[in-house]
């Protein structure tokens, strides 16, 4: 089993990495488990995440329709900050339960907001992007597509994603591990393109919406 060394780490600083996922579009993933339990408590898988930091010091987590508060004088805070992912935990001090925050793959931009954390800065001052008349058309030309279109669109990244994670386990079967990493990558980056293309058309979450 690999271990995990977190770097000590505030609330003040968890809200501002909440804060990045949530300025980059980045999803994030929730284990609760408890000390004296091997199997999560609850688990939720790459939902968007909000957070708030209320004036008495309790950090409210928000993922997908569900939220969870922590107070700070009762838990201690982690991080670890890599290339491309940001991990959270926050602990009870008694020991009755940690809680595990994984990003999806974060940008090399929101990488660097992240690490460049300013104690001394109010965190909700992070400038919004700016976006590109490219950008802009790219985005109006995907909510003007329909459902089918989409649809074909979402199947093909989803099908490319499937052959990344074969050639990853063919690569680290081989001990390629390296190569291996490389196509985890490429195939998580395409699964939160494929989610955030659909997201971004009003008639395929329309048609999704009605078959859940």
């Amino acid at each position: 089993m690999t271990t995990i060394q977190m770097n000590d780490s505030s609330v003040e600083e968890v809200k501002h990495l909440f804060k990045v996922m949530k300025t980059h579009g980045v999803t994030c993933s929730l284990e609760f488990n408890r000390y004296k339990g091997n199997d999560p408590l609850i688990g939720i898988a790459a939902v968007e995440v909000d957070v708030e930091l209320l004036e008495e010091g309790e950090i409210i987590v928000k993922m997908g329709e569900a939220d969870f508060a922590f107070e700070r004088e009762n838990h201690s805070f982690g991080k670890l900050i890599t290339d491309s992912q940001i991990m959270i935990t926050i602990a009870e001090n008694d020991s009755e339960y940690v809680v595990w925050f994984n990003s999806g793959v974060v940008p090399p931009e929101g990488i660097e907001e992240a690490k460049s954390y300013d104690d001394t800065k109010n965190d909700d001052d992070i400038d919004e992007p700016e976006f590109t008349e490219e950008e802009k058309k790219l985005a109006y030309f995907i909510r003007s597509l329909d459902f089918e279109a989409v649809l074909d669109a979402v199947s093909g990244i989803h099908r490319e994603v499937d052959q990344s994670k074969n050639k990853a386990a063919t690569h680290l079967r081989a001990g390629r591990i390296k190569t291996a990493n490389a196509f985890d990558k490429r195939a998580a980056n395409l699964e939160q393109l494929a989610c955030l293309l659909g997201e971004a058309n009003k008639d395929y979450n329309a048609h999704v919406c009605q078959v859940d």
